[in-house]
């Protein structure tokens, strides 16, 4: 699966095709907030409030009976669906986005936030499509709605950016063992803004995460303080743009968008986030960059090849995930999550040979353990 032929590389990009495909049914198939099936009173109510109000645990959903008749579609094989590409497309991103990044000379080469930005724009070309040619019905937004949901791309350009700039400049495992910091930084975040002081046990849980990474940096051999900067930087995004989220996502308006297209719209606007990014730190000196990437070997074609395919693996894997998050319950999505990072660390030292020291070992599983523990103890000790 992982080899570096040209009919590898093929049969790979057929491969996305297809599992975009099947996102784009599971896209059709879910059900929003807002929308009319042609179902009964009764059996509407049930089916909202599945959306919105998952059991825990439970990957069925509650589906009703007679959603349940298709061996070949159902909401389990749905859930089995969203849940493959959501690993796929995340491990093949990281992957996809590593290569781009090394033939263009890494973090430092001087184009790592055009990377980042055509990441994005690849899917605003995948989803805008969708809505012209009503495959799936565009958002119906007014000005004031985009004016809510714009803090959210914008912090959401911030993540994208910060992470690949972190895995420009360090391993992809030592950028996943970073990125797990989040937690903590969610956690003060919600305090400041929200006024939300959670139990202490929540708080403890942040001790393994702050202590594992920083036990696996120790004798990291791939440490560079770029990405911890860079890394530092994607996660308060990432906070700062669950926080200001979750006041947004809950209107009537955008539930009634879907959680597939809420994630089209904040791409969208973390393209328009990132450009002027690009044009006030790297158009200047673009050519002069591009010139040394070549300089060095790198041939054009696989730089595309690889700057496309990574930002289409980004898009899927995203919209799958809101997808897959608004069908399960938070701690359901929380182990998954914690397991997927295992897989792309497990992955991406066996596809770049990456070595990993005893300490940086230790302290992923122990940092990777902690985010666990704090989702798990945020859901327990969740106030009223």
């Amino acid at each position: 699966v992982l080899c570096t032929t040209q009919a590898g590389r093929t049969m790979r990009v057929i491969l996305l095709v297809a599992l975009a495909g099947l996102s784009a049914v599971s896209a059709l198939h879910a059900p929003t907030v807002g929308t009319a099936p042609a179902l009964g009173s009764q059996q509407q109510g049930r089916a909202l409030r599945r959306i919105e109000t998952p059991a825990p645990m439970a990957l069925r959903g509650g589906a009703d009976e007679a959603e349940s008749k298709s061996i070949f579609w159902n909401e389990t094989v749905e859930l089995g669906v969203l849940f493959g590409l959501w690993y796929w497309g995340n491990t093949y991103y990281n992957l996809y986005n590593k290569k781009a990044l090394n033939l263009l000379g890494g973090a430092k080469g001087g184009l790592v936030w055009s990377v980042a930005c055509m990441q994005l724009i690849t899917g605003v070309l995948w989803v805008v499509p969708l809505w012209l040619l009503g495959i799936r019905a565009a958002p119906q937004m007014t000005a004031e709605n985009w004016k809510q949901i714009a803090p959210i791309g914008l912090f959401s350009a911030g993540a994208h950016g910060g992470s690949v700039v972190a895995l420009g400049a360090g391993a992809v495992s030592f950028g996943q063992i970073l990125k797990a910091c989040e937690p903590a930084f969610s956690a003060v975040n919600e305090i400041i803004f929200l006024g939300e002081v959670q139990a202490w046990q929540v708080y403890l849980t942040l001790i393994p995460i702050i202590g594992g990474v920083a036990f696996a940096s120790l004798k990291e051999l791939s440490f560079s303080w770029l990405a911890v900067i860079a890394a530092m930087l994607a996660n308060e995004s990432a906070a700062l743009k669950a926080v200001f989220g979750k006041s947004v996502m809950k209107q009537p308006w955008a539930k009634a968008m879907g959680p597939a297209n809420q994630y089209g719209v904040v791409n969208l606007i973390s393209v328009l986030c990132t450009l002027p990014v690009v044009l006030g730190l790297e158009v200047p000196k673009m050519q002069q960059s591009w010139d040394s990437a070549l300089k060095k070997g790198s041939m054009p074609k696989d730089i595309y090849t690889y700057t496309l395919l990574s930002g289409f693996a980004f898009y899927l894997y995203n919209e799958v995930s809101f997808m897959a998050l608004s069908k399960v319950s938070p701690i359901t999505h929380s182990v998954a999550n914690t397991l997927k990072r295992v897989v792309i660390i497990v992955v991406s030292c066996i596809y770049f040979r990456t070595p990993m020291t005893t300490e940086g070992m230790v302290g992923s599983g122990i940092a990777i353990l902690g985010t666990l523990l704090y989702s798990l103890a945020k859901q327990k000790f969740k106030q009223a």
